[in-house]
């Protein structure tokens, strides 16, 4: 079988299978990875039913890492039959939904912006679209559960599915770019949702630009509220969603 590989191809499969084997131990990891590990967690401690959302999918590392993480969480709840509870419920009706996992990105890298940082330049983190459905499919994520969509956030915005978000993932850095990727996903934000944006404190955490600045204003125009989870890397911050009650 592993002839089939070109030797790329090869230590991709090799890495993601490593990272297969190791997703039990990221809850305490301080980065992206632990970021959604810990989110996967909340959700299934919560059993609250929803997709994932991530907008700026680069090569797909985070992609990849949420859907393992999903299923860890979701084998060791189904693992339990025996409780009670497991019987009628709302675990019952969580377990009954399959999440379908949605990334956007342009895939020929940043955009067109103003942000005045080097490495945020047009054409920064460029990536292969096709290598990342390779990858993805390397952990057993691929269409329908897998739903990629190539463009800027704006012009894609009409593929954001049905059902609520039960975590969004922004990783966009750009000002411009995270508020349409808000302004796609509001609909489907709930009592619950979790925010991960993995640019919050860009720019030296200044108000006005980036992702601080666009979920500002976000929040401005629309009946929800954020509250701080925590903070993870260099520059990220979790928040929950809340519905305000008119």
């Amino acid at each position: 079988m592993y002839r089939l590989f070109s030797m790329g191809h090869f230590l991709d499969f090799l890495k993601l299978q490593y990272r297969r084997l190791r997703i039990g131990a990221s809850m305490h990891r301080n980065d992206a990875l632990g970021a959604l590990h810990r989110a996967w967690g909340y959700v299934h401690a919560t059993q609250m039913v929803g997709d994932y959302y991530e907008f700026g999918v680069y090569r797909g590392a985070s992609l990849i890492n949420s859907r393992l993480s999903q299923q860890h969480f979701r084998r060791h709840l189904e693992r339990s039959r025996d409780l009670p509870f497991l019987r009628q419920g709302t675990v019952t009706l969580f377990l009954e939904h399959s999440p379908t996992f949605y990334g956007f990105d342009t895939f020929a890298g940043m955009p067109d912006n103003a942000e005045g940082e080097d490495s945020l330049a047009p054409g920064s983190f460029k990536a292969d679209f096709d290598a990342v459905l390779r990858r993805c499919r390397h952990v057993g994520l691929g269409p329908p559960a897998l739903q990629l969509f190539p463009g800027l956030f704006s012009q894609t915005s009409h593929n954001i599915g049905p059902h609520p978000a039960a975590i969004v993932h922004v990783d966009c850095d750009l000002f411009a770019s995270a508020a349409d990727a808000l302004s796609a996903i509001a609909p489907r934000l709930t009592q619950g949702t979790i925010l991960l944006f993995d640019d919050y404190n860009l720019f030296r955490a200044d108000n006005c630009q980036g992702e601080r600045r666009a979920l500002a204003e976000f929040l401005r125009t629309h009946d929800i509220t954020v509250e701080p989870w925590f903070a993870y890397g260099p520059a990220s911050q979790a928040f929950i969603c809340h519905h305000v009650v008119s």
